[in-house]
């Protein structure tokens, strides 16, 4: 199938040689969240790209229909850093908003932004990887709707925890809440326009032994939606016991978000910096040096706590999240 858009870079096109589905993954869209760009690097390799390089095209009889997989902020991966403006990071850019605004496209981000939207926007299945600032975390699936497509592509990833992020991850970029019917997300701009976006959350973002792991999970939902053949998980000897166990699965929905105030912020307890701790709300998280405290405001989980090491640099200490009835 030819693109009706010009192929963005550091984006491989991967030609099915039979009809299938138009499927999109992604490692990188923040770039210091590097294991999910040694995921797109394996499986490209495993299809038959030079050494894994997410560029150009190729045909693969793996593959059924159209995959793209690619490294979503490719300079700010460059530099290790979650953005190249330190602004505005690529998965705040989606918004029609800043697609309209000369100003934020002078924003090297949302120029990233504006060359990947086309492409996200034809995808029929959208999977964004990720990894969170605390090291003691598990995998588990962030989106941002949750309709019976969502919960089906769901059903084949082996997590406890999916997380309906709203449109709180957005009330920090400078949009009016009236605007934040969905977040400005990757995810969010493939759901808005008729396709499945997530973002499998792989673990701690500098944990290499998250990688086999996360590829088998990719492998396995692209084998799932139809895009490549099975047999693709025996060149990549995925554990089939390991990915087909798939627990539990509760929705939680993000509530609260607890911004950063720079001033020397310490955690109560060590187990607020792990991800999904229950809370109770007045419950004591940590405080300040000059003693203010923060408090739980809901019953629930913690959710992206950030860790000790990144507290002079995140914009959120945490956000609080509760189950969906």
């Amino acid at each position: 199938m030819n693109s009706p858009f010009l192929l963005p870079s550091s984006v491989c096109h991967v030609h099915g040689t039979e009809p299938g589905p138009r499927v999109v993954v992604f490692g990188g869209t923040h770039g210091d969240e590097t294991m999910g760009v040694q995921v797109v690097h394996n499986i490209l390799e495993a299809l038959g790209s030079p050494e894994g390089a997410p560029t150009g095209q190729i045909t693969s009889t793996f593959v059924k229909g159209d995959l793209f997989l690619g490294i979503g902020n490719p300079e700010a991966v460059a530099l290790g850093k979650r953005s190249v403006s330190g602004i505005r990071d690529l998965n705040r850019c989606f918004h029609e908003t800043f697609f309209s605004s000369p100003e934020a496209l002078r924003i090297p981000d949302q120029q990233r932004a504006a060359e990947l939207k086309d492409l996200l926007a034809s995808a029929d299945y959208f999977f964004d990887l990720h990894s969170v600032t605390a090291k003691e975390t598990i995998p588990f699936v962030g989106l941002t709707t949750f309709s019976p497509r969502h919960a089906e592509v769901c059903r084949s990833i082996p997590v406890h925890h999916i997380l309906d992020v709203q449109a709180i991850l957005g009330q920090d970029v400078g949009l009016a809440i009236a605007e934040l019917t969905q977040t400005p997300t990757t995810c969010s701009w493939v759901n808005r326009h008729g396709g499945v976006g997530l973002a499998y959350e792989m673990g701690y973002q500098e944990d290499a032994a998250s990688v086999p792991s996360a590829t088998a999970v990719i492998v396995n939902l692209l084998v799932k939606v139809g895009v490549v053949h099975g047999r693709l998980r025996e060149i990549l000897k995925v554990d089939r016991e390991q990915i087909d166990s798939v627990p539990d699965q509760r929705v939680y929905r993000l509530v609260h978000c607890e911004r950063n105030r720079f001033h020397g912020f310490h955690y109560a307890h060590p187990r607020y910096t792990q991800s999904f701790a229950s809370v109770k709300a007045g419950e004591l998280i940590g405080q300040y040096e000059d003693g203010e405290k923060v408090c739980a405001t809901h019953e629930g989980l913690l959710a992206f706590p950030a860790g000790e090491q990144t507290l002079t640099n995140n914009q959120s200490l945490f956000y609080l999240a509760v189950p969906v009835s």
